[in-house]
C-alpha cells in the first residue's frame, strides 16, 4: 500500500507520473480463463537505468513494485501491478493533464475486474474498447 508523505515529495511523484508513468490495460491469453483471455493491470514508470537509484526509492518510499532492468535497451521500468497500492494514492493526489484521462480509463476498468465483469464476454469487449481509447490511442 502507498503510504503518504507529509511533505511534498508526493505532488512531484504525481508530476512525474504523469510525465514519465503509463497506466496500462493488458489482455492476455490464458488457459485458465473461461473466455481464454484475462486481464492484468499496471502502472508502470521506464526511465534510463542510470536512474536506478531513484526508482528502487520510489519502491521502498511506496512500499510496493517491482524494478525490471532492460539490459539491451538500458531502461528500467517500476511496475506496480497491484491495483489497490495505487489508485488511492493518484485520487489524492491527482494527475493533471491527458494522463487523468487515463487514469480515469483505468479506473473504470478496475471497477469492472472488481465485479467480475471482466469474466464476460460483454465485459472483455468493453475493456478492449477502454483500452482501445488509453495513452497512444487517445484522440486529442
Amino acid at each position: 500500500m502507498i503510504a503518504v508523505a507529509p511533505c511534498g515529495a508526493t505532488n512531484w511523484l504525481s508530476g512525474f507520473a504523469s510525465g514519465e508513468g503509463c497506466f496500462l490495460v493488458d489482455i492476455y491469453k490464458s488457459s485458465t480463463s473461461r473466455l481464454r483471455e484475462a486481464v492484468k493491470l499496471k502502472f508502470k514508470i521506464t526511465q534510463h537505468i542510470r536512474d536506478a537509484l531513484l526508482m528502487e526509492s520510489l519502491i521502498t518510499y511506496f512500499g510496493c513494485g517491482n524494478y525490471y532492468f532492460h539490459v539491451v535497451l538500458r531502461t528500467g521500468d517500476l511496475v506496480v501491478q497491484k491495483y489497490s497500492d495505487i489508485i488511492p494514492f493518484f485520487n489524492k493526489y491527482p494527475i493533471l493533464g491527458i494522463k487523468s484521462k487515463d487514469f480515469e480509463d483505468f479506473k473504470q476498468v478496475v471497477e469492472l475486474m472488481k465485479s467480475n465483469t471482466h469474466k464476460t464476454p460483454e465485459g472483455l469487449d468493453k475493456i478492449r474498447e477502454i483500452k482501445s481509447g488509453m495513452n497512444r490511442g487517445r484522440s486529442w
